[in-house]
């Protein structure tokens, strides 16, 4: 099972950069002088729009060499194989500058990589978008004019990061000196009801616990994503109570897609095994079970399958597109369903957070539906609409804005 492949709605809106077009006249100095002027400024190159104070002119740029054939950019949401044109990068006739822009709201965050083909690969032999995307995502690098990276869950090359002027602050994701830092313990955790066994992260911190967080995909923000940093901030401030942190691995992927896909036994692995075991002592009202993508399909399922077990959920782009691959358009999707038929107490009862992001078009609509139910529901609810796409870098500050969301007050 895999998301359903749906042509990417509105387009991405493909504009001149007016640096390029005063290279392509003449008017802008020789190639050598852009390219200096590039690893001088960094990339992608950020042009204001006359008229459009909200807006941007975004351009990524490669320098090619004379076997350079293609050069795909894969852009978090941005670009897809179902918009190939707009996805690949025009060449500068009589120049190794290959570019394309974009117009692009001056609160964009996202990250990237470029995928270049010099011939050396069998790209000619596969047909599709779908396959030349894949092919391309195998091959592709961080970009050489960004300094500002963000690691890969699954340790291919690193991913570029674009932050336009106008993105909303994360002021909880880089470390802050003089401040009270909890310890982050590993440990080897056997269930019983799944009959397997994971890696499980212990977030805790210097005093006494009051709450308890559960971080679905417990590996990645125990080790790429700062959530021990994230905590020690909030905490530090005041802006929740001090908070245990139980991140449960998913073990492997095929593992990640069969249990966090509305499965009964890993909800019931949380709430009988992982919880009693990590935060015995920590009240259901104050648990927040978190998590995105698949991880929020999952927090949202617990809550009706667990009522009262979970007194918070915080779901980050939720795969509200489950279970189906192909009939994606027909309803409202399962969970979506399951919610706009609950017993009104059962939703009342839990603190729910959505975010979801303007460039997610497979979800976007289905998180409004969502939303709208919920409030029908009369549930405790905040929710938020960032524009990016199905990101990490989005969600680590919305991981900050959720906690602070759920537990304030």
């Amino acid at each position: 099972m895999r998301p359903p492949r749906i042509a990417k709605y509105p387009p991405p809106e493909v504009v001149r950069s007016p640096r390029i077009e005063a290279l392509r006249a003449g008017d802008d100095g020789d190639v050598e002088a852009f390219w200096a002027q590039v690893a001088a400024s960094g990339t992608p190159l950020v042009e204001p729009r006359d008229g459009e104070p909200d807006h941007r002119t975004v351009t990524f740029v490669w320098r090619g060499s004379e076997a350079t054939r293609e050069v795909v950019l894969l852009a978090n949401k941005l670009t897809d194989p179902s918009v190939w044109e707009a996805s690949t990068l025009e060449h500068l006739d009589g120049t190794d500058v290959w570019h394309r822009s974009f117009r692009l709201r001056a609160d964009w965050r996202a990250t990237y990589q470029l995928a270049p083909d010099d011939g050396s690969g069998n790209d000619d032999e596969i047909t599709g978008p779908p396959s030349r995307w894949g092919a391309a995502a195998a091959r592709a690098v961080s970009d050489p004019y960004n300094s500002k990276t963000f690691g890969s869950r699954y340790g291919d090359a690193p991913h570029s990061v674009v932050e336009l002027d106008a993105a909303p602050p994360q002021p909880y994701v880089a470390p802050r000196p003089g401040i009270a830092r909890g310890t982050v313990t590993r440990h080897r955790f056997a269930s019983d009801i799944l009959d397997n066994e994971r890696d499980v992260w212990i977030y805790e911190p210097t005093r006494a616990a009051t709450d308890v967080v559960v971080l679905l995909d417990g590996e990645d923000w125990a080790t790429r994503l700062p959530a021990a940093t994230i905590l020690d901030n909030l905490i530090a401030e005041g802006a929740i109570p001090p908070t245990i942190a139980v991140m449960p691995s998913t073990v492997d992927n095929a593992t990640r897609w069969r249990e966090l896909a509305c499965s009964e036994a890993f909800v019931a692995f949380v709430a009988d095994e992982l919880l009693p075991w990590a935060a015995r002592d920590i009240a259901p009202q104050r648990t927040t079970l978190a998590g995105r993508s698949l991880g929020g399909l999952t927090a949202l399922f617990a809550a009706l399958h667990a009522p009262g077990r979970f007194g918070r959920v915080l779901s980050q782009s939720a795969s509200l597109w489950w279970p189906s691959e192909t009939d994606f358009d027909a309803g409202a999707g399962a969970i979506v369903e399951a919610y706009a038929r609950a017993e009104g107490d059962v939703v009342q009862n839990t603190r729910f957070h959505l975010e979801v992001g303007l460039q997610e078009w497979a979800l976007l609509a289905r998180h409004r539906h969502l939303r709208d139910v919920l409030a029908l529901h009369g549930a405790p609810l905040s929710y938020s609409e960032y524009h990016g796409g199905h990101d990490a870098i989005c969600w680590q500050g919305g991981l900050a804005d959720g906690l602070i969301a759920l537990m304030s007050g």
